[in-house]
């Protein structure tokens, strides 16, 4: 199961709930990016996350990482990773720092 659902990422493209057209795609790059994520996180801790309230983040940014993939396939020739993607890894990088490579003092 992912963090995000379907319906996240269609916010993030602003897309409308109830038109299904892009659900199918939505889906198949929402598990890609889910994989990806519980990949980076597999080095420093058990995936998929159980706490909520990190499942929470976790969700908002797959949802943004997705919409990015789904905008970068509709651009023709574009070399350049979305800035929806850029977003979403550096926010993922602060959350690991934060959360699983803080110094601890004795």
């Amino acid at each position: 199961m992912t963090y995000a659902s379907i319906s996240d990422v269609k916010w993030w493209l602003k897309h409308p709930q109830e038109d299904t057209s892009l659900d199918e795609e939505i889906g198949e790059a929402l598990q890609t990016i889910d994989n990806e994520i519980n990949q980076i996180l597999s080095e420093y801790t058990e995936t998929p996350v159980a706490d909520e309230g990190l499942r929470e983040i976790l969700g908002d940014i797959e949802a943004q990482w997705t919409a990015g993939v789904l905008r970068q396939r509709r651009i023709p020739g574009g070399d350049e990773e979305d800035i929806y993607i850029q977003v979403a890894r550096r926010r993922l990088e602060r959350l690991i720092d934060r959360r699983f490579k803080s110094i601890e003092l004795a």
